[in-house]
């Protein structure tokens, strides 16, 4: 019997935008979380997540079935999004581009298995710290990398939102980076879009773990707290809570 229980709260808002184009999935049937966030404007932003809600989960649900490893479920779901949505957005005209951001995480075997692609974002909650476990695929966050910016120039940079790595990317694909970690009595893992990411603060967590023990109330806070705070992009979060069975 697994030690844990698993509560979640969820929600998305359009805020200011003339439509949403992101997307979440709460799977607790495999315990399956994710938060895709569109691009390429309007219905095919929309399209695109809407693609990767649809298709992550099958692909891993269909991997897992067949005993493959937590790990390249993952990444078999994820090459098989990039590939649907580069094929859907064939007929776009030149120089656009349709794709999503997608963060994950997959809770298998004791074991929570973390990816992303893009700048949708994964925090852990632990013992009042705050742990970013994913890294943004923006060229801003790359420059940073090498040293040509620093975090705080990055986050004024026109960059910052200029994606290098998405589902949807039709050049040479590079697949995203799977990362585990054990799950402890009391983690809080947050998945969330940029929307709120941008306007949230590593502080705005901390203190939120201990002010919101339900995760539906704190989800929903969140993206109040983004919306108040001047998020003018569509507002997506994935509270997770291990609590003690």
């Amino acid at each position: 019997m697994s030690e844990f229980v698993i509560h979640v709260g969820s929600r998305t808002a359009q805020g200011v935008r003339p439509n949403n184009e992101d997307r979440y999935v709460v799977d607790l049937g495999q315990n399956l979380f994710l938060v895709a966030d569109g691009m390429g404007g309007q219905e095919r932003g929309e399209q695109a997540s809407g693609m990767a809600a649809d298709i992550i989960p099958k692909v891993v649900s269909d991997c897992l079935a067949a005993h493959d490893s937590a790990i390249n479920a993952v990444l078999r779901a994820f090459l098989e999004a990039n590939q649907a949505i580069v094929q859907a957005g064939l007929d776009q005209p030149r120089g656009r581009r349709m794709g999503t951001t997608a963060v994950l995480a997959l809770h298998q075997e004791n074991q929570v298995f973390v990816a992303n692609l893009g700048d949708s974002r994964a925090y852990l909650m632990r013992d009042d710290q705050v742990k970013q476990l994913t890294v943004d695929h923006s060229v801003a966050q790359a420059l940073v990398q090498s040293g040509a910016l620093t975090p705080e120039e990055a986050r004024n940079s026109p960059y910052q939102h200029v994606l290098h790595r998405f589902l949807g990317f039709a050049g040479t694909f590079e697949n995203a980076e799977v990362v585990p970690f054990t799950p402890e009595v009391g983690d809080r893992l947050l998945l969330a879009s940029d929307g709120l990411t941008n306007h949230i603060t590593d502080d705005d967590l901390r203190v939120g773990v201990r002010e919101f023990p339900n995760p539906q109330a704190w989800a929903d806070y969140l993206v109040d707290l983004a919306l108040e705070r001047g998020s003018r992009d569509n507002v997506t979060v994935v509270v997770v809570a291990f609590e003690r069975a």
